[in-house]
């Protein structure tokens, strides 16, 4: 196996297949990249047993020839290793050359490395196949759609199935649920395709497709597969599969109020950079708590902490109808949804003091985040 590669496509597609691969992995050989050179160009797969990304350096992008003096073959390296080579490497070009099975020769004309290669037989079967429920999304559609849900699934593995995005498809609509049981986000897209399915997909996995869609130019559209046990996604010559989070994701039916009593309608920045302000006494406390109190006079944020002290501040880029409310919350949280939003400015619903309350924008029914407030004493 050899080839010359342009360094900035090679290290692209590297930076694509390592970032499921990881040093700690129980199955060693999982901490490297499985390269595998033919007529299309080089395969670069990186797996860490629950996602796998595979990407495709094609010979030529464009009038650029990217892969040139090749001979195919396969061979397995540290993925680690491999990408701070090649992005320390200032050559315009790479030399790969593959010894007797075990060494992989790597320079650029000035720097010369010889890499430790593993016999790609021991790099465990991967399941790339497409099964179950295909689909395809727009990729915008897509990305945002993630970004404005994924924020709110949990991070604590206690509960592995409130680390997932619930997916859901039916007549025409893809919707995304998250919840850490504290907050909710929800959007809806549309998509071409009428199928229908349900899956729980880990909300970083889902959160690595966005990044890799948004920095990779001309992605218009995603293809997504859908089986009992895992989803795969394929764009842009690369393939990302991931398993599913077994059982039953909570029943968000009834959490979404459908009417409210009280309404506030704000600045979106006003309302963050005031949070901000307000919550500098409340940073060092547990919950990072603050109080809103609302009333058609006026809209006031505060917070108090026995160890700071205390802070208050006025909104005046707001409207408010209905009754006076005092109604404290976790300010990250009401933060993270006013940012998802992406818009100047955000609509917030009532009910209660205690009863969770909606953040949304008004012409976009699609999307809608619910926060739970917090009792205070």
């Amino acid at each position: 196996m050899k080839f010359k590669i342009n360094r900035e496509q090679f290290l692209k597609g590297l930076n694509v297949a390592s970032k499921p691969t990881t040093t700690k992995s129980p199955i060693p050989v999982l901490g490297n990249i499985l390269m595998s050179l033919d007529e299309q160009g080089l395969h670069l797969l990186g797996s860490n047993g629950e996602l796998a990304m595979k990407t495709l350096i094609p010979m030529r992008v464009n009038d650029l020839e990217v892969i040139r003096v090749y001979a195919e073959g396969e061979c397995l390296v540290s993925s680690k290793i491999i990408v701070e080579m090649i992005r320390k490497l200032e050559g315009n070009e790479i030399d790969f050359e593959l010894f007797d099975g075990s060494i992989a020769k790597i320079e650029d004309g000035r720097t010369k490395y010889n890499l430790n290669s593993v016999r790609p037989e021991e790099y465990p079967e991967i399941d790339l196949e497409k099964n179950g429920v295909n689909f395809e999304v727009d990729s915008r559609k897509f990305v945002k759609m993630v970004d404005q849900t994924s924020f709110a699934a949990s991070t604590k593995e206690q509960r592995p199935i409130l680390t997932a995005i619930h997916l859901e498809a039916n007549e025409g609509e893809l919707t995304a649920i998250a919840t850490d049981s504290a907050r909710l986000a929800k959007k809806t897209i549309e998509i071409k395709d009428n199928v229908v399915f349900n899956a729980n997909v880990p909300a970083r996995v889902l959160q690595e497709i966005a990044k890799t869609i948004e920095s990779t130019p001309g992605v218009s559209v995603v293809e997504i597969s859908v089986s009992d046990k895992k989803i795969l996604f394929e764009f842009d010559g690369t393939v990302v599969s991931s398993r599913l989070i077994a059982g039953d994701y909570p029943n968000t039916k009834n959490i979404i109020p459908k009417s409210y009593n009280s309404f506030l309608e704000v600045n979106a920045n006003e309302l963050l950079k005031a949070m901000e302000r307000v919550a500098l006494l409340a940073a060092n406390e547990r919950e990072n708590i603050v109080k809103l109190s609302l009333s058609e006079g006026a809209v006031v944020i505060s917070s108090r902490s026995p160890l700071s002290g205390s802070a208050t501040e006025t909104i005046s880029t707001c409207k408010y109808s209905g009754e006076a409310l005092d109604i404290s919350f976790n300010y990250l949280f009401v933060a993270a949804a006013v940012k998802a939003c992406q818009s100047e400015d955000v609509h917030v619903g009532f009910l209660g003091e205690m009863k969770p309350f909606s953040v949304k924008v008004n012409d976009d029914p699609t999307h809608v985040q619910i926060v739970t407030p917090v009792r205070t004493y």
